[in-house]
């Protein structure tokens, strides 16, 4: 054990030993003066010892503390000492006052020194409190000490000015270090059993001291009188403080507040009645100043209820308020303040009920942002957040306060109308709603909504809340997969779409009901057409079902190859009839870069005599790379027949530079979201200009997809971009009027070799 621990303990040790022994002898009644006189003296000592080993082994304001309380202790000593001297050495009565006095006085300024040194700082509110404390507990205490030792010292009066100052003082310091405790443990906020201890100790020894005082005013005081004892206990607590858990430990302060702690300060005005009430049961009629403190003691009592009474109803008020904002929170989004998940399904749940009890119809809608990712990857998530709360201002300005509008969560929202006539007209309202452009702090931006709608009727059974939220759902998914920015209605063919159509895909492949249309991707330079994109079609029963919905549909029906397949075959059969210098463009998955591939693009390249440099093959963003060294292979062997590799939709998808790291890739298809803003858009205009500038780096060819307006084309243009593609040029064409476009081509009969 290190040194100062084991000195620490063998103080205590000691402490313990002393007490014990003088209990001992006075149990015995074998106490005489020069035992009491020295024995006081050694209980000094080891209490300044072991507050002073306590200072050496702690830091900051508790090294302070303890310094203080261990001053305090050997002044007290040395006073005891001075005692001695008188009454062992000299054999005379120590005179009143005398030396020994200043060392006794000393006490109790060290010891209040000491406790304000422990104790954490009062914030503003509690500073009221505690000062309306301290008073209480100061006039109490006073009264106290008036009923019985101050009064007593005063009416007694002594030999000279200097002996009464001095008689007085010992009451008086008592009464400020009685009521320096007992504010110090009521607003504690550290180190509480520490204090305890401390404040015990300082307590018996106030009490001896005053004791002390009223008996040598009544001339009743000698040496080894039972009174000491309260000196022994006090020295023999103030000795053990220090080994208390967290003695020495600067730790922070817990600002918690303790039942005892708030209770400690009606002790002494508890005391007080007793000693007012028993005094006036024996005969004793309190004087003017007894009564002027009583009357004060009454008036504190009265103000400090009164504050705490105000500061209850205060501290109800906030938890009132805390909760009502708890419950808003816990029901409602914390970024646009609409309802939120729990609050609308709560909502439904009731609605639901209704329409059980009675059949009250009712209509919930979800709608799903289209383009949010765009805003959030172009602007900053701060401009989404901003979109965000724009968006639901439109929705809510076309609702009714009826109507329950909430926010799910990212870009999803929900509506719940109850008992509504036209809940469709409502639903295309919220999608009008979004048909202006959206002003935000870092640009202009446009969203759209695909909303989808189930609707329980009257006379419809009631289902559960999942059930309600998965019909709008499925509804929802299905016009984002027919081309967004929609509303429908969920009916019972829904949930069998894919179950229903993927047979219908698959018969429409073999028997060639799939066809084939085709975008010019033309030259801004000259106009002149320099590669036709192949785009499937496919209308069953006449009706056209989007790319959007049924390519997705052909991925999960394992039907992509059959897709591609038909593709490839059609497109290079129309090929081999048209210009020379034309290409043609087929979309590929990356997922379908196989060995096999080559081999299927190789066959086919041969059969209708087509140069490998007239076909383009452009890598889709659906999915990502299982394999990238095979994928890397299959790129090299493809490129080795002389096809060109392009990314489509570049900067549309997660993967999008992983392919151009990955890939040999020769082309770049700059995705529509970032052409359509170019004219207005300064983050869009840089975007571009930095795909310029690293695809140059690369040694990349650069086509803008989307272009639908002369001024993107005039600003592509004016960047440098050399190919572009949209309705601004062309529409897709059937293959019958692709010849009769190519015949009156700009420059057609000039002779192209594709780049």
């Amino acid at each position: 054990m290190p040194l100062l621990p084991r000195l620490r303990a063998l103080t205590a040790a000691a402490a313990v030993v002393l007490v014990l022994v003088v209990v001992a002898l006075f149990v015995t009644s074998q106490i005489d003066t020069t035992a009491d006189d020295l024995l006081e003296l050694v209980a000094a000592l080891i209490a300044a010892v072991s507050c002073g080993l306590a200072a050496r082994g702690s830091h900051g304001r508790l090294r302070l503390g303890w310094t203080a309380l261990a001053g305090a202790c050997a002044f007290w000593g040395a006073g005891e000492a001075i005692w001695s001297v008188y009454e062992l050495m000299l054999h005379q009565e120590t005179p009143f006052p005398s030396a020994a006095d200043v060392g006794f006085l000393a006490f109790p300024v060290g010891a209040m020194a000491a406790l304000l040194v422990f104790p954490a700082r009062a914030s503003g509110s509690d500073r009221r409190r505690m000062t309306l404390d301290g008073l209480t507990t100061t006039t109490a205490i006073a009264l106290i000490s008036w009923s019985t030792a101050l009064g007593a010292v005063i009416r007694q009066g002594a030999d000279s000015t200097l002996a009464s100052v001095v008689a007085v003082a010992y009451p008086l310091s008592d009464v400020g270090l009685l009521v320096v405790c007992v504010l110090v443990l009521s607003r504690a906020g550290g180190h509480r059993a520490v204090l305890g201890i401390v404040a015990s100790g300082l307590a018996l020894m106030a009490v001896a001291d005053s004791a002390f005082a009223y008996a040598v005013a009544q001339n009743s005081y000698a040496t080894g009188d039972l009174l000491d004892l309260g000196w022994y206990f006090a020295f023999f607590l103030l000795a053990l403080a220090p080994m208390a858990p967290g003695a020495l430990e600067s730790t922070a302060h817990d600002d918690s507040a303790s039942v005892a702690g708030g209770l400690l300060p009606y002790i002494p005005l508890t005391v007080a009645a007793v000693v007012e009430i028993s005094r006036y049961g024996m005969g004793h009629r309190p004087g003017l100043f007894e009564s002027v403190l009583c009357g004060v003691l009454m008036a504190l009592v009265l103000v400090r209820q009164a504050l705490t009474g105000r500061d209850n109803r205060r501290l109800a008020q906030s938890l009132t308020e805390r909760e009502r904002e708890l419950r808003h929170q816990a029901f409602h989004d914390g970024l646009t303040g609409l309802a939120n998940r729990a609050l609308y399904v709560d909502r439904v749940t009731h609605a639901l009920n209704l329409h059980s009890r009675d059949g009250r119809p009712l209509t919930i809608c979800f709608l799903d942002l289209d383009g949010f990712k765009h805003v959030n990857d172009t602007l900053g998530h701060s401009a989404g957040d901003d979109l965000l709360v724009q968006v639901s201002e439109r929705f809510s300005s076309v609702l009714s306060s009826a109507d329950t509008l909430a926010r799910f969560g990212g870009d999803e929202f929900a509506v719940l109308f109850e008992d509504s006539p036209e809940p469709l007209r409502l639903a295309t309202s919220l999608l009008e709603a979004l048909t202006a452009p959206f002003t935000l702090a870092t640009g202009a931006a446009t969203a759209s909504v695909s909303i989808g709608v189930a609707r329980v009727g009257r006379h419809d059974s009631t289902p559960t809340v999942d059930e309600l939220l998965t019909r709008a759902d499925l509804a929802m998914y299905a016009v984002k997969r027919r081309g967004k920015s929609g509303v429908l209605l969920h009916t019972a063919a829904l949930a069998i779409e894919d179950v229903d159509l993927g047979p219908q895909l698959a018969l429409a492949l073999t028997n060639r009901e799939v066809h084939v249309a085709y975008q010019p991707i033309v030259e801004l330079a000259t106009g002149r057409t320099h590669t036709l994109e192949a785009l499937a079609r496919w209308s069953p029963q006449g009706i056209p079902v989007t790319p959007d919905l049924f390519i997705p549909l052909a991925e999960r029906a394992g039907l992509l190859d059959e897709l591609f397949t038909l593709v490839l075959e059609e497109s290079l059969f129309r090929l081999a009839s048209w210009t020379p210098g034309v290409r043609v463009a087929v979309n590929v998955s990356p997922s379908q870069l196989r060995p096999s591939l080559v081999a299927q693009v190789s066959n086919a390249l041969v059969r209708y005599g087509i140069e490998g440099s007239r076909l383009v093959l452009e890598l889709t963003e659906t999915d990502g790379l299982a394999d990238t060294e095979r994928a890397r292979q299959v790129c090299d062997e493809l490129r080795a027949l002389g096809v060109r590799l392009a990314v489509d939709d570049f900067g549309s998808g997660s993967s999008t530079l992983a392919r151009l790291r990955d890939l040999p890739i020769d082309e770049v298809k700059i995705d529509r979201s970032f052409i359509s803003c170019i004219d207005r858009d300064p983050r869009c205009l840089r975007f571009v200009r930095a795909v310029l500038a690293f695809a140059d780096e690369l040694g990349l060819v650069v086509v803008a997809e989307g272009v639908e307006k002369r001024e993107e084309r005039e600003t592509l243009a004016g960047l440098g971009v050399h190919l572009a593609q949209g309705h601004l040029f062309s529409l897709p064409l059937p293959p019958e009027q692709v010849a009769d476009a190519l015949q009156t081509d700009p420059s057609s009969q000039q002779s192209r070799t594709p780049a």
